[in-house]
């Protein structure tokens, strides 16, 4: 896995995640935890690669997105549709 926001099923939950904000007002806790799992995993998978002294690895790990930066990502870019 190259980066944890292209993983499929980081997608499959964000959409499920805007399509609960968008109804609710709110991030559901549920999709929010769900997501910082795939995130950890893809983080210790890095971490790893990076104690293995790949020095590429550890701007692989230290440069990603964290899950509310990605949702909010994901908020405008679906508002972007919707007013475009």
């Amino acid at each position: 896995m190259i980066d944890w926001t292209k993983d499929e099923r980081t997608a499959a939950l964000m959409a499920e995640a805007v399509r609960h904000y968008l109804a609710t007002d709110e991030l559901s806790l549920e999709h929010e935890a769900k997501l910082e799992l795939i995130r950890d995993e893809y983080l210790a998978d890095r971490w790893n690669d990076y104690r293995r002294e790949d020095t590429d690895g550890f701007e692989d790990w230290h440069g990603q997105l964290t899950v509310e930066e990605v949702f909010l990502a994901a908020i405008d870019a679906d508002n972007a549709v919707h007013i475009g």
